[in-house]
Order: C-alpha cells, then sequence, then structure tokens
C-alpha cells in the first residue's frame, strides 16, 4: 500500500509536462469550440463580454471582463473568440490537476490519467467549448488544490505558510467573483485540509480577509457598471443596498432553484442521475478505477486529505441536490449536470490516485501501468467526442438566423430568454443583423431598453407598461415563442404578429411562411438533440407547429400529400401528438373525439420518462377536457390529476378545474380547491 506521500516539490520537467497537458486540451478545445452562438447561457455571455455589460445573478463579474479582453482578438466570429476563453481556462485547469495528481500519488502516469481524464470527460469539455463560468471555476479549485497540498500535504513539514495562505485567501476570493455558490459548497472541505494550520489561520485572520475582499472587487466594479447605460445590463440599475443584494443573492431565482412541485422523490432521482452520471463522465473503467482510489485513499494518504478530498466532492454533488429543489426532468437534469463539476475533477484525482494505487499493490511495470492509464483516457475520450463532435452545435444559429430573416420590416421585437432573445440579441447586436428591427424583453430583463424596472415593478404593471407600448407601434409587434400575450393575433409559428383590429386572445390566424415550413421539415420535424436543452426547444417547437396545423385543418377537407406527412411525423413523436391532440380540440370546425383521443393515446405511449411534469400535466389536462365535452364525470378525475401532478399557479388545468367545480355547483369542492391553491403558491424550502 502506498505511504501517504509527502510535498510533492515540482522540478522543471513537471512543470513542463503540466504545460504539455494544458497545450493539447488547448488544441483539443480550440478544435472543437462552437464558432457561433450556442445553448444555454452562451448567448447572454456572449452579449455581456461584448458590451461589458451584466450577466444574469449573480452577475459573473470576473469571466464577464476576461471574456471582454477575448473579444478584442483580431480572427474569428466573437462567439468564438469567447469560447476561448473557456478554452483557455479548461486547458489550464488540466495543467493545475496534473500538478494536484502528482502531489498525491508518485509517478506522472497517474496525473495524466487525473489531468485528461478530467479535461476530456464529456461535461467539462462542453463547458470548455463555449462562453461558460465553470472552466475557470474548476481552474481555481484546482490550483486552491494545489497549493492547500504545498501548504498542509499529507505527511511531513510543508510549505511556508505565511507565503500560501495569502495567495490562496486572494485566489478563493476570486474564485467567488466567478462563481461564489459552487466555491462556498467545496469552502469546507479546504477547513479540514488546513485544520493543522488554524492557529496560524486565526492570527493571519485579519490580512486573509482583506484579501479574500481585494479577490471580491469585481462585484463593486459591476455594481459601479449597472449606473451606466449598457445595452446589456440583467436587472438595470443596481442603485440602492437592497437591489444590490436581491441580485447579488439571487433571490430572483428563488422560483427557479426552488420548484413549487419539487418533492423528496425528485432529490431521490437526482441522486440516481448523479451516481450514473460519474460512469458517463468517466466512463466504466475511469470510474471504477476512481472508486479504488476513493477505498485506497483512507490508508494512502491519511483522513485530514482524504476527508477534505470527500467533502470537496460531496459538496457541490450531494449537499448542493439537498438545497436546490428542482423538478426532475429532461431539462433540469442537464442543468444541474455541470454543477457538480469540482466533484468530478475530485473524482479525477481519485481516478490517477487508483491507477497509482493498483500498480503498486500488483506491481505493474512501467509499461502495464501505461497500458492502464491509456485505456482509462482512451475510454473517457470515446465518451467525450462522442458527446461533444456528434452534436449539431450550430442548430439554435440557424433557428435565431431563420426568425431574423422572415421577421416583417421595422418590427417591434418582443423575445424573453435563452432560447430566442440571447441569439437573436447575438447576431442583431453584435455582427449587426436586422438592424431595422428593435428587440425588447417584455420582462424588462437583459436589455438597456427596459420600459421598467423589473426589480420593482409589480408583473401586473409591467404588463400594462408592455401593452401601452404595443398601442403606441406603428409598425408590427411580433412575439417570438410566445413571450408575450398579444391579444388577436396572426401566428407565424416562429413569431406571432399582432392583430390590432381585436384583443380577443381567441382569435388566432394562422400563416406560416414557406421559408419557416422548409425550417421545420429540415430541421425540427425529425431532429432530436442529444443536448437535452436543444432538445425541449425542438420538442416545444413541433408542439406549437402541431397545434397550429391541427387548428387550421378544414374539416372534412382532403389533406395534400405533404400536410399528411407533416401529420405522421409529427403523431409519432411525444410533443407533436400532444401538440396534435390540443390543435384539433382548437378548431373552429370541430373536431373528432375519436381523432383527439388517438393521438392523446399516442401520446402516453411515447411519454419520455423524464417528461417535463407542466407537459404530463398537459396530458391530463387534454384529457379532462375531452371527457367534459362528453359530459363524462371522469373529467374531473383527469383535472385534478393534471393539478397534482403539476402543482402550479400557471398551470391551465386550474382554471379548468375552478370552471368544472362551477358549473357543478360544487362550492365546498371549490373552496377546498382555493386553499390548496394558496398551499402552493409558495415555493418549498
Amino acid at each position: 500500500m502506498l505511504a501517504a506521500p509527502a510535498r510533492f516539490r515540482p522540478a522543471r520537467t513537471d512543470w513542463a509536462q503540466a504545460g504539455w497537458v494544458a497545450v493539447a486540451l488547448f488544441v483539443v478545445y480550440a478544435w472543437t469550440a462552437v464558432r457561433t452562438v450556442a445553448t444555454e447561457d452562451d448567448g447572454l455571455f456572449l452579449l455581456s463580454s461584448y458590451f461589458l455589460g451584466i450577466e444574469h445573478p449573480p452577475g459573473y463579474p470576473l469571466f464577464t471582463l476576461i471574456g471582454h479582453l477575448f473579444t478584442l482578438l483580431p480572427f474569428g466570429s466573437v462567439a468564438y473568440r469567447v469560447h476561448l476563453a473557456s478554452a483557455m481556462f479548461g486547458a489550464l485547469t488540466g495543467g493545475a490537476a496534473w500538478l494536484c495528481a502528482r502531489s498525491l500519488a508518485p509517478g506522472r502516469v497517474p496525473a495524466y490519467v487525473a489531468a485528461l481524464g478530467l479535461g476530456l470527460c464529456p461535461v467539462f469539455w462542453s463547458q470548455a467549448t463555449i462562453a461558460e463560468v465553470y472552466t475557470l471555476n474548476t481552474f481555481f479549485l484546482m490550483v486552491l488544490v494545489y497549493l492547500g497540498l504545498q501548504v498542509c500535504p499529507a505527511e511531513g513539514p510543508g510549505a511556508d505558510p505565511r507565503r500560501i495562505l495569502p495567495w490562496m485567501a486572494f485566489i478563493f476570493g476570486l474564485s467567488l467573483s466567478n462563481h461564489y455558490p459552487l466555491m462556498l459548497l467545496v469552502a469546507p472541505g479546504f477547513l479540514i485540509l488546513l485544520w493543522p494550520l488554524r492557529a496560524q489561520l486565526l492570527r493571519s485572520l485579519p490580512l486573509l480577509l482583506w484579501l479574500v475582499v481585494l479577490g471580491l472587487l469585481p462585484y463593486a466594479w459591476l455594481v459601479y457598471r449597472s449606473w451606466h447605460g449598457l445595452p446589456i445590463s440583467f436587472y438595470g440599475p443596481l442603485q440602492t443596498l437592497r437591489e444590490i443584494w436581491f441580485f447579488l443573492s439571487r433571490s430572483g431565482y428563488a422560483n427557479i432553484d426552488t420548484s413549487v412541485s419539487a418533492s423528496w422523490f425528485d432529490q431521490v432521482k437526482f441522486l440516481e442521475f448523479f451516481a450514473g452520471e460519474l460512469f458517463v463522465q468517466f466512463a466504466l473503467v475511469g470510474t471504477l478505477v476512481a472508486i479504488a482510489g476513493f477505498a485506497m485513499q483512507w490508508r494512502g494518504l491519511g483522513r485530514r486529505v482524504s476527508w477534505f478530498l470527500t467533502a470537496a466532492f460531496l459538496g457541490p454533488s450531494v449537499v448542493l441536490i439537498m438545497l436546490l429543489h428542482f423538478d426532475y426532468d429532461t431539462i433540469t437534469k442537464h442543468i444541474y449536470s455541470v454543477y457538480p463539476l469540482p466533484a468530478y475533477a475530485v473524482a479525477a484525482l481519485w481516478m490517477g490516485l487508483g491507477v497509482a494505487c493498483l500498480a503498486d499493490r500488483f506491481a505493474f511495470s512501467v509499461a502495464r501501468i501505461t497500458a492502464l492509464g491509456v485505456i482509462v483516457v482512451a475510454a473517457i475520450f470515446a465518451w467525450g467526442i462522442r458527446s461533444n463532435q456528434l452534436e449539431d452545435e450550430e442548430w439554435l444559429s440557424r433557428y435565431a438566423r431563420t426568425v431574423l430573416k422572415i421577421l416583417p420590416e421595422n418590427a417591434v421585437v418582443l423575445a424573453l430568454g435563452d432560447p430566442d432573445l440571447a441569439p437573436i440579441g447575438y447576431f442583431h447586436m453584435i455582427e449587426g443583423q436586422r438592424p431595422d428591427i428593435v428587440l425588447y424583453s417584455p420582462k424588462g430583463l437583459v436589455l438597456g431598453n427596459r420600459l421598467f424596472n423589473p426589480m420593482t415593478t409589480p408583473d401586473e404593471e409591467q404588463k400594462r407598461l408592455v401593452r401601452e407600448m404595443i398601442e403606441k407601434q406603428s409598425g408590427p409587434v411580433v412575439a417570438t415563442l410566445s413571450a408575450f400575450p398579444l391579444g388577436a393575433v396572426t401566428n407565424r409559428w416562429l413569431y406571432a404578429e399582432s392583430d390590432p383590429s381585436s384583443d380577443d386572445p381567441k382569435q388566432v390566424k394562422v400563416d406560416i411562411p414557406e421559408e419557416a415550413v422548409r425550417f421545420f421539415e429540415e430541421d425540427v420535424a425529425q431532429v432530436k438533440s442529444s443536448n437535452a436543452w436543444l432538445a425541449l426547444i425542438q420538442g416545444e417547437l413541433r408542439h406549437l407547429y402541431a397545434v397550429l396545423l391541427a387548428r387550421s385543418l378544414p374539416r372534412d377537407a382532403p389533406i395534400d400529400a405533404r400536410t399528411q406527412r407533416q401529420l405522421d411525423v409529427l403523431g409519432r413523436d411525444f410533443y407533436g401528438a400532444i401538440g396534435l391532440a390540443e390543435g384539433f380540440m382548437l378548431n373552429k370546425g370541430g373536431y373528432s373525439v375519436g381523432v383527439v383521443a388517438s393521438y392523446l393515446d399516442k401520446a402516453r405511449e411515447l411519454t419520455p420518462p423524464d417528461a417535463l411534469k407542466s407537459y404530463l400535466s398537459r396530458y391530463f389536462h387534454l384529457r379532462g377536457g375531452l371527457r367534459a365535452h362528453q359530459s363524462d364525470p371522469g373529467a374531473r378525475e383527469d383535472f385534478e390529476t393534471a393539478l397534482s401532478i403539476w402543482p402550479s399557479p400557471v398551470n391551465p388545468a386550474l382554471e379548468a378545474l375552478e370552471e368544472y367545480y362551477r358549473e357543478k355547483g360544487d362550492s365546498e369542492a371549490l373552496s377546498a380547491l382555493e386553499d390548496r391553491v394558496k398551499k402552493f403558491k409558495q415555493p418549498r424550502h
């Protein structure tokens, strides 16, 4: 069994090899980085980096400043330049991980396994090729781990704490300026690692705290910067302590981090998901080697270092799951999947330790330990390239460009979030496409031309101000992805155009341009991305297209071959089948109960195991409406089921159930329903 290592003193060759790891990873990331706007928060980070603006809470000011420097590079698109910032820090993380692994285990092969295993695992690789904060966050973590092991190794004397601890304090402060929630979850582990230096820490506490504050100065810049008239500023000027705290504490995200419909069962499912993800990120062989490293660390590294690594692993993974109250579904799984990157970094170190321990226990020769390392890294590389190179990374940009192409001239465009506002904003504001349009956020977020302060203006007042702005327009007003209720509209699928002749939201004309139809047939109809974020957008677009197609079909008229093909394709998809059932029920010519029921049956058969609760609820809501149409008493049960699956105040089944009880004159049930609604309007904590 390996003995507890003393302090690792890197030689020049060690620094060189760590540097070569970083160079190799940077080449991989730069080669595979997305050349245009990508998914998730990529568009917002591109906009904030380019304009030195304010990102979504808590602002990520350090990445914004670094990203802006990368926009000044003299080559490539603005998107690619900022993506290279993530690539650089991903590469530096690999170099730092190499040094950390050398501090924990003898030999250079384990260090290569840890560094390359982390750098090539699917989720880390994905974050190194888009504009995101996670590679910078993991880089800070690995640097702090290395410095902590220098000053407080498993055995023997460490480096002079008077030289190392101030650097650790400053770097920790900088890490909080990048992504403080994840670093705070890791922080307790460092208290364990540095426990032997507790007296020194207490004596130096005033200096260390000042250095942490110095690292937090980017937040002061963020507040100051928000006072300027910025094209991109998530909430606008942060002028009071209350507004600053609201922003930095992510108070506006309370209903996102904590779902009203989440339960302990969702947390159990997330724990299962995280356990499975370990085998995805490091492949079966890599994960088994990491498990071996975890088991062997207690004898090889001692309890203090082992508990440090264990706490750093559990904080941003298991503890985070307990703190978050997400619904377990396809999109929240995708959102959560990047959060445990610090835990994956620790697992990568265990993987390196596992290689060293196995080599020691079975007396592997240099050739055999090298072969084991190559097998582990090759397996992880295969998973990583499968996830990151087989994906159509330019789909979102084609969607945004199609929307911009078909928008009417001089339109006022209302867009809301990541799928529409961010990519459309990138092409419009950075690349200068469609200078004739004016882009607004109906929630007053992100864009500098806001109509109100989103932190202090009530929802109803926000809607009133947006409506007043719409009424003053002489040109067309459109909303993408149904971003704002415009009243009567002409729905063109990729956007809805306000019809000033009526305020009745039930007055919907369907007129899908040929360019949009081609985009549906080529890029949406049968395209199902492996990226959950893209897959959800594509699914929602299929759902909306199906609704419009079915509601606009003339009753008892022959269907042309192209329309029939679209019906057939949509009927074989969960989102499409739900949309067809919904659309036929909205058809002005009436609908066949049998046709609607058949599509609902198809939707039930096609329901994915991790479908969004809103869509599961929609199925029962529609079936309840179908039963109510036939005066079937089972309608009540379906409406109740729809509400129990997704107990949200915006669930349309709530209104249907209230109407059902009123028609039946059941005042007692109506009163009980009102009491129930009051309870689930408040997020669970």
